[in-house]
């Protein structure tokens, strides 16, 4: 039987940005300051001809809006304007859900741009976001209403799993609120989709946790099976086990587990459910270190989905959830010294079959540079760190979990 479009499975990454040469405007009005030295495309592009926001300008360019900040002046400009007036906010101090990326192949571009880069052009040079929208659901996405959708996938700004998933995006910000300190526990849980995920997203907090005597239990949900594309599903997931092994030998631990979930398949099933609840009731850790539900990958996704249905009702725990596919605004950043971040790389440096595709250490080493650029630091890492129940409560006031799949 052939499932409706509606039905299917997405590809790994939820939502992918088109790669252009120029955004899709003409005439660009700005406002909220000149945008030019944060993104260099508008000088390249318009030149001279890119002014303050006036009755002549046919577009208008702003930078999107921090979580929390004041949006009622943006929100009021966005109301005055044509409906199908096009608005593009692009990613400045705060990240953002695009539609659009220019690539630029030199240079280095904000911490931001440059984990962008990693991402989709092999760590080289440095990658512009842009959110572009009709003014109309610009400003309905930033309220966080629903959006309407065309019936046909036609233009990027248009595409519906973008329309969907930009709005997933926005109720979640909403809910990311009483983030708590990292504090010293007894004993902690980590429970990742895939083998890296764990050094990526929280190595240099289990190594500030190892370093207080705590007890640190890693858990693996996915198999590896399609991590190597070079070889077959079995040697795939023998070569991201050996690594994961060596992984964790240099940051030197020992508990490790490996529930076996199909990798790009995740889901929230019978067997992998109850395999992570044992574990965790057997352990009793009390803080669990997992990915954000909002990171734009699929498995991420699941992860989530898989941890609250797994999750003991007796156990008493905080969740410290981080981010890498779509980055988290600061909450509570965990800052690193320069021997933890550089024992973190080591770890990292072990994932050689990933880095082969991703420049992960790039990546990582911009990210933890984001995290640490408002503190008086060189590196850190985020979590927004709550109480379990908390967190599920959140997760399904985001309307994350009734989100249906479109093309």
């Amino acid at each position: 039987m052939q499932w409706p479009r509606f039905m299917r499975r997405p590809s790994n990454i939820i939502s992918v940005p088109t790669v252009v040469e120029s955004l899709p405007i003409t005439k660009p009005g700005f406002s909220f300051g000149d945008p030019r030295q944060k993104v260099s495309s508008l000088e390249r592009d318009f030149g001279s001809t890119l002014l303050p926001f006036n009755e002549h300008s046919e577009s208008f360019v702003a930078p999107f809006p921090r979580q929390g900040e004041n949006t009622e002046l943006l929100l009021e400009r966005l109301d005055e304007l044509p409906r199908k007036m096009l608005v593009a906010l692009y990613e400045s101090k705060t990240p953002l859900w695009p539609n659009f990326l220019i690539h630029h192949a030199v240079g280095d571009g904000l911490n931001l741009q440059s984990v962008r880069s990693c991402m989709r052009h092999q760590g080289r040079g440095y990658t512009e976001a842009w959110c572009v929208l009709p003014a109309s659901k610009m400003a309905k996405l930033i309220r966080g209403q629903k959006l309407s959708k065309p019936l046909l996938c036609g233009s990027s700004w248009q595409n519906k799993r973008f329309l969907s998933t930009a709005v997933d995006h926005q109720r979640t910000l909403a809910q990311l609120e009483n983030t708590q300190p990292i504090e010293h526990v007894d004993r902690i849980t980590v429970v990742m989709p895939h083998y890296d995920d764990e050094v990526l997203q929280c190595g240099g907090a289990m190594l500030q946790a190892l370093a207080d005597n705590t007890t640190v239990q890693v858990i693996w949900l996915s198999d590896g099976s399609r991590g190597v594309s070079s070889v077959d599903h079995q040697q795939s997931s023998q070569i991201r086990r050996a690594e994961s092994a060596a992984a964790m030998a240099e940051l030197g631990i020992k508990n490790t587990h490996h529930l076996g979930g199909i990798e790009t398949l995740l889901t929230a099933d019978d067997s992998i459910c109850e395999q992570l609840r044992h574990l965790l009731s057997e352990f009793r850790p009390q803080r669990v270190h997992g990915v954000w539900w909002a990171d734009n990958h699929v498995d991420h996704y699941e992860a989530n989905l898989i941890l609250q249905r797994a999750w003991p009702q007796d156990l008493d725990a905080t969740i410290a959830a981080s981010s890498l596919w779509q980055v988290m605004p600061p909450r509570t950043v965990v800052e690193l010294t320069t021997q933890q971040h550089q024992q973190k790389m080591r770890a990292l440096q072990c994932y050689k079959s990933q880095i082969d595709a991703v420049d992960y250490s790039r990546l990582s080493r911009h990210l933890d540079a984001f995290f640490a650029s408002q503190y008086d630091a060189d590196y850190a890492e985020n979590f927004w760190h709550v109480p379990a129940n908390e967190y599920f409560t959140a997760m399904q006031a985001s309307q994350i979990t009734a989100r249906r799949w479109f093309g």
